[in-house]
């Protein structure tokens, strides 16, 4: 480094000689003044000697009086200034001569008249010598006084630029050196010059904003120390060739060491060994010697024991002060347990999507805002017959899922207040119109950053109708055990009345050889009897005494089939001919008290190819179908307006382990209250006296009871009837395929 030069000296030095120079050209023009000064005094001096001896000289030269002129020349010679002086007449002789023989500086010539007569003439002479001293005297006072100016001024201005400036920069040269020691305190350097006051103040706040940026970067460094030494991921810098330079503790417990230091001083300080693929190392590198940003990529890394874990290396790299690439910082993260999580999550979300893509239940995600379906299940597109992509994007309104409004405005305020909904009956409407009786839940959830609604809805039709049965079948049971009581405690004293009544018609009879006889010995006519019981009616008292018993008795015996299992024995029959038989009853069973004839209906059959053989008793089989081919000619017969083209449609079909026996009428159909009662005892929508409301009963208990077999019924209002009835398989059997009718 070149040797620094001192300003304070080259100022004191640059002051110096400008002012000398100053001073030197002023005392040069001050020199040329006086020298043209002096020349004039001695030019006057001399005009003003020769005028005054022109003058003096006018009355001796008019009177020729040489020794008066030559002593006022004479006197004038004595002048030093003098050195030339010549007297002379107007013919020229010469009255006066001196003459120094010095250098002269001025000649002046004058004439001596008197009254406009020239009478004499005078020539001066000055000599230089004088002036040259008095030049001589100016310039050695000038100089010195120049020298004397200039020595003080010198040493004024050091003295001055000392207190002023070097003083002053001294201390800012201290206040600085301060700063440099790492002593920010904040002291006045005692500089109170005006001039200076912006560059203390810039000092000052330098060394304010360095405290405080030294603070700052203090604070800053011991806060990334606590988050190095503290951080949950592994962080590192080492050397592009793979030195490992620095790493935390977290760093060291997840390749598996018990401490940072134990992890450095492994390996030798080199990285390689930690990665699974050692050259999945140098291709990091070049991707990011490719690219200056960071890069994160999925690597396998191995612990001390050699396990193998996936981490995450975030890294970047760090170069010098020409730009070469040096250092290789970054963060390494094991997510083994996330990718673990995110395998369980994957699993998890296959799971749900499964279990919500294949649930039985119907499954339906609708936003909250506009109640616009989200997402549907499979369950859903099957029993409400709406595609994924024609219920996708609707509302459940605009689908007609809710057959009743009252039940959107329930579900929409619950789920506002309450946020989940358990278990409430639910009409389903489907894309063909039907109604199907479900169950709701729903849920609210998050998809995404939408808040919305899961609903699952559980078809409970089956349900339902099973509950129906049950409840059928255990009120059925109860009435059963009443009405077997009942029949039993009746059926004694309704015998002696038929026995009775009997009896009294056999003993009133006029044309009996024992009642004539009898008759006879008493003395009593019998035709006289005979006619008094026709007169007063009493045969017709006795009839219908027997009627009403058989009818007693009738209703007694279907209480007893309705209370007990039938102890009849079962065989392998063939339907087909047990329901022939049974249409065939029930062709003859005209009845014009009951305004019906089954003649007038059309029957037609649908019966499955291969129909099998069933275990069952044929007879209530047979009475089964009876009931239920009257009660359908009767409903057609009573039916308004009247049933143009009556018929009934008997179906056999065989499903896995049962048969499925129907029998359609198109009829006036049942309300849905005559379909929940259709099968109790002793119910009946017929006239008093045309049904004893005990045929369905009865018909029930033999298929439930007797043949473990099921029976319903579907009816709609002005859209006939029609009973269904399963029964279990015996077995496989014999075939028959040239019995099975299909019409009749």
């Amino acid at each position: 480094m070149a040797s620094r030069k001192s300003l304070f000296r080259r100022l004191s030095l640059s002051l110096g000689l400008l002012s000398t120079v100053i001073i030197l050209v002023v005392s040069t023009l001050v020199f040329f003044f006086l020298s043209w000064r002096v020349g004039n005094q001695m030019q006057e001096r001399a005009e003003n000697t020769i005028t005054f001896l022109a003058q003096a000289l006018e009355t001796p030269f008019w009177a020729l009086d040489r020794e008066s002129a030559a002593a006022v020349a004479e006197a004038t010679s004595m002048d030093v200034n003098v050195g030339l002086l010549e007297l002379r007449d107007s013919r020229g002789e010469e009255w006066f001569g001196y003459n120094t023989g010095n250098s002269l500086f001025i000649i002046r010539e004058a004439e001596v008249s008197h009254d406009g007569q020239v009478i004499g003439f005078i020539r001066l002479g000055l000599e230089d010598s004088v002036r040259q001293k008095s030049l001589a005297g100016i310039g050695l006072a000038g100089g010195g006084i120049a020298l004397l100016v200039i020595i003080a001024q010198y040493c004024l201005a050091k003295r001055l630029l000392r207190h002023y400036f070097q003083h002053p920069f001294a201390a800012l040269d201290s206040l600085v050196g301060a700063y440099a020691r790492g002593n920010y305190t904040q002291v006045d350097p005692g500089v109170y010059y005006t001039e200076f006051e912006p560059l203390v103040n810039a000092f000052l706040g330098m060394g304010q904003t360095i405290e405080r940026q030294v603070s700052t970067l203090a604070e800053s460094e011991e806060k990334y120390r606590v988050i190095f030494d503290n951080s949950p991921v592994g962080i590192f810098r080492s050397t592009l060739d793979g030195e490992l330079l620095e790493g935390n503790v977290a760093l060291g417990h997840m390749f598996g060491y018990s401490s940072r230091e134990d992890f450095l001083a492994s390996n030798g300080l080199r990285v390689e060994p930690v990665y699974a693929d050692s050259s999945a190392r140098e291709a990091y590198l070049r991707e990011l010697l490719a690219s200056p940003k960071a890069l994160s990529r999925e690597m396998k890394f191995v612990r001390k024991d050699g396990m193998y874990f996936e981490g995450v290396l975030t890294a970047s790299i760090q170069q010098d002060a020409d730009g070469r690439p040096v250092f290789l910082n970054g963060v390494v993260e094991d997510v083994s347990a996330r990718k673990q999580a995110e395998e369980r999550l994957r699993q998890s979300e296959e799971k749900f999507s499964r279990l919500f893509r294949l649930s039985p239940d119907v499954i339906v995600v609708m936003n909250m805002t506009e109640g616009r379906i989200v997402d549907v299940n499979e369950a859903f597109s099957r029993l409400t017959g709406f595609a994924y992509h024609e219920a996708v994007g609707k509302t459940a309104q605009e689908l007609g899922l809710y057959t009743d409004p009252a039940m959107r405005e329930f579900v929409r305020r619950r789920m506002q207040t309450t946020g989940q909904i358990d278990n409430v009956d639910f009409s389903l409407g489907c894309k063909d119109g039907r109604t199907i009786s479900c169950v709701l839940s729903s849920q609210l959830l998050t998809v995404g950053d939408e808040s919305c609604v899961m609903a699952v809805l559980r078809d409970v039709t089956e349900f339902k109708r099973m509950q129906e049965l049950m409840i059928q079948s255990e009120k059925m049971i109860s009435v059963g055990g009443i009405a077997a009581g009942v029949a039993h405690e009746i059926n004694n004293p309704l015998g002696i009345i038929m026995v009775s009544s009997q009896n009294l018609v056999q003993r009133t009879r006029p044309d009996f050889p024992k009642n004539i006889e009898v008759a006879e010995n008493i003395g009593l006519d019998m035709n006289l009897f005979d006619r008094y019981m026709q007169v007063r009616g009493l045969y017709d008292f006795v009839k219908n005494i027997q009627d009403a018993a058989v009818r007693a008795a009738d209703i007694i015996r279907h209480m007893l089939d309705f209370s007990r299992r039938s102890e009849s024995r079962r065989t392998t029959c063939d339907l087909r001919s047990v329901i022939k038989r049974a249409t065939h009853l029930a062709g003859n069973d005209f009845d014009l008290k009951k305004s019906y004839d089954f003649k007038q209906i059309e029957i037609f059959w649908e019966c499955d190819d291969n129909f099998p053989v069933v275990s069952c008793t044929e007879t209530e089989i047979e009475q089964v179908f009876l009931n239920l081919f009257r009660n359908a000619a009767q409903a057609m017969a009573s039916a308004q307006p009247q049933i143009v083209e009556p018929r009934i449609v008997v179906r056999m079909k065989a499903e896995a382990d049962r048969v499925v026996l129907e029998v359609e009428d198109n009829g006036p159909g049942m309300p849905p209250e005559v379909q929940r009662r259709a099968f109790e005892p002793f119910f009946t929508t017929k006239p008093p006296g045309v049904g004893t409301g005990l045929g369905l009963s009865v018909s029930y208990f033999i298929i439930t009871r007797s043949h473990d077999g099921q029976m319903r019924l579907e009816s709609r209002p002005g859209q006939g009837t029609r009973f269904i009835i399963e029964l279990p398989l015996s077995g496989p059997g014999p075939q028959k395929e040239d019995e099975c009718i299909h019409d009749s």
